[in-house]
């Protein structure tokens, strides 16, 4: 399943769940509730490290990127 967010909404433990209320842009600047992802209390640090990680290095990939094109410019 994928869920398009540009958001998060409300954040609350609840059961030993960390519950993420995901949030869409709407119609006149509203937010519309896209889903909730629900997080074992126990995994939600892994979890919030694991994506910050994966960010940093697609980060890193694109400036990388970035940095090639300019240097094929020059060699046309």
């Amino acid at each position: 399943m994928q869920i398009f967010v540009d958001g998060i909404k409300n954040v609350v433990m609840s059961n030993n769940n960390l519950r993420i209320t995901l949030v869409q842009n709407g119609p006149d600047n509203t937010q519309v509730d896209a889903g909730t992802l629900i997080v074992p209390a126990n995994q939600a640090a892994a979890f919030v490290n694991g994506l910050a990680n994966s960010l940093k290095q697609l980060d890193e990939q694109i400036k990388a990127r970035a940095e090639e094109k300019p240097a094929e410019k020059d060699m046309q």
